[in-house]
Protein backbone atom coordinates (compact mmCIF):
# COMPACT_ATOMS: atom_id res chain seq x y z
CA UNK A 1 0.00 0.00 0.00
CA UNK A 2 3.07 2.42 0.60
CA UNK A 3 4.43 1.41 -2.39
CA UNK A 4 1.21 2.54 -4.53
CA UNK A 5 0.83 5.54 -2.15
CA UNK A 6 4.69 7.01 -2.87
CA UNK A 7 4.16 5.80 -6.54
CA UNK A 8 0.94 8.36 -6.94
CA UNK A 9 2.50 11.18 -4.98
CA UNK A 10 5.99 10.95 -7.30
CA UNK A 11 3.57 10.77 -10.34
CA UNK A 12 2.00 13.40 -9.16
CA UNK A 13 4.68 15.62 -8.48
CA UNK A 14 6.33 14.81 -11.86
CA UNK A 15 2.88 15.63 -13.70
CA UNK A 16 2.79 19.21 -12.42
CA UNK A 17 6.54 19.77 -13.06
CA UNK A 18 6.05 19.27 -16.15
CA UNK A 19 2.86 21.18 -16.90
CA UNK A 20 4.81 23.64 -15.13
CA UNK A 21 7.48 24.58 -17.62
CA UNK A 22 5.13 24.21 -20.49
CA UNK A 23 2.76 27.43 -18.98
CA UNK A 24 6.09 29.08 -18.78
CA UNK A 25 7.04 28.65 -22.47
CA UNK A 26 3.59 29.45 -23.48
CA UNK A 27 4.02 33.07 -21.39
CA UNK A 28 7.45 33.49 -22.94
CA UNK A 29 6.21 32.95 -26.26
CA UNK A 30 3.86 35.44 -25.84
CA UNK A 31 6.14 37.87 -24.72
CA UNK A 32 8.33 38.16 -27.59
CA UNK A 33 5.51 37.97 -29.47
CA UNK A 34 4.62 41.17 -27.65
CA UNK A 35 8.10 42.42 -27.92
CA UNK A 36 8.36 41.98 -31.48
CA UNK A 37 4.73 43.92 -31.95
CA UNK A 38 5.99 46.71 -30.10
CA UNK A 39 8.81 47.93 -32.45
CA UNK A 40 7.59 49.82 -35.38
CA UNK A 41 8.81 48.87 -38.91
CA UNK A 42 9.05 51.15 -40.94
CA UNK A 43 9.77 50.94 -44.26
CA UNK A 44 11.40 48.05 -44.00
CA UNK A 45 13.64 49.65 -41.35
CA UNK A 46 12.95 49.12 -37.56
CA UNK A 47 13.84 51.89 -35.38
CA UNK A 48 16.59 50.00 -33.55
CA UNK A 49 18.07 49.93 -37.13
CA UNK A 50 18.19 53.63 -38.40
CA UNK A 51 20.68 53.19 -41.62
CA UNK A 52 23.92 55.45 -40.35
CA UNK A 53 24.59 58.86 -41.78
CA UNK A 54 25.92 59.19 -45.15
CA UNK A 55 29.10 61.15 -45.36
CA UNK A 56 29.50 63.47 -48.32
CA UNK A 57 32.98 63.10 -50.13
CA UNK A 58 34.13 65.38 -52.81
CA UNK A 59 37.94 65.29 -54.00
CA UNK A 60 39.53 68.75 -54.05
CA UNK A 61 42.59 70.44 -55.24
CA UNK A 62 45.44 71.05 -52.88
CA UNK A 63 45.04 74.98 -52.85
CA UNK A 64 41.85 74.24 -51.49
CA UNK A 65 42.76 72.74 -48.15
CA UNK A 66 42.40 75.12 -44.64
CA UNK A 67 45.38 77.07 -43.60
CA UNK A 68 45.11 74.93 -40.85
CA UNK A 69 45.74 71.76 -42.70
CA UNK A 70 48.37 73.11 -44.87
CA UNK A 71 50.56 74.44 -42.02
CA UNK A 72 50.67 71.07 -40.31
CA UNK A 73 51.65 69.59 -43.22
CA UNK A 74 54.68 71.71 -43.78
CA UNK A 75 55.43 71.25 -40.15
CA UNK A 76 55.17 67.57 -40.26
CA UNK A 77 58.47 65.41 -40.69
CA UNK A 78 56.40 62.78 -41.82
CA UNK A 79 53.96 63.75 -44.13
CA UNK A 80 55.93 66.90 -45.43
CA UNK A 81 58.89 64.42 -46.83
CA UNK A 82 55.99 63.04 -48.88
CA UNK A 83 53.97 63.30 -52.25
CA UNK A 84 50.70 64.22 -51.04
CA UNK A 85 48.00 62.01 -54.25
CA UNK A 86 44.55 63.08 -53.84
CA UNK A 87 42.95 65.24 -51.18
CA UNK A 88 39.18 64.46 -50.00
CA UNK A 89 36.77 66.36 -48.44
CA UNK A 90 34.22 64.56 -45.82
CA UNK A 91 31.07 65.96 -44.84
CA UNK A 92 29.27 63.81 -42.14
CA UNK A 93 26.87 65.61 -40.01
CA UNK A 94 28.34 69.05 -38.67
CA UNK A 95 32.01 67.39 -38.86
CA UNK A 96 34.43 68.40 -41.43
CA UNK A 97 37.60 66.75 -42.15
CA UNK A 98 39.75 65.48 -45.35
CA UNK A 99 41.32 62.09 -46.16
CA UNK A 100 44.61 62.60 -47.60
CA UNK A 101 46.28 60.47 -49.73
CA UNK A 102 50.22 60.58 -49.90
CA UNK A 103 52.90 58.66 -52.23
CA UNK A 104 55.76 56.62 -50.14
CA UNK A 105 59.40 56.02 -51.05
CA UNK A 106 57.98 52.52 -51.97
CA UNK A 107 55.33 53.85 -54.13
CA UNK A 108 52.73 52.61 -51.60
CA UNK A 109 49.61 54.72 -50.65
CA UNK A 110 49.28 55.94 -47.06
CA UNK A 111 46.03 57.41 -46.65
CA UNK A 112 45.74 60.19 -43.50
CA UNK A 113 42.92 61.70 -42.04
CA UNK A 114 42.76 65.18 -40.90
CA UNK A 115 40.36 67.45 -39.02
CA UNK A 116 39.49 70.92 -40.51
CA UNK A 117 41.66 72.67 -37.79
CA UNK A 118 44.91 70.83 -38.79
CA UNK A 119 44.57 67.48 -36.39
CA UNK A 120 45.80 63.89 -37.33
CA UNK A 121 42.32 61.97 -36.58
CA UNK A 122 43.97 58.80 -38.38
CA UNK A 123 47.14 57.32 -40.13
Amino acid sequence: MKLIVCMSVIAAVFLASCNDKRDKKEVSGQATSQAEEVMPDIDGVSELQTPPEEAERNEIAEGDLPDEVINMLENDSLLSALQLKKVHKIQKGGDIYYDLAFITDEEETMMVSVSEEGEVLEY
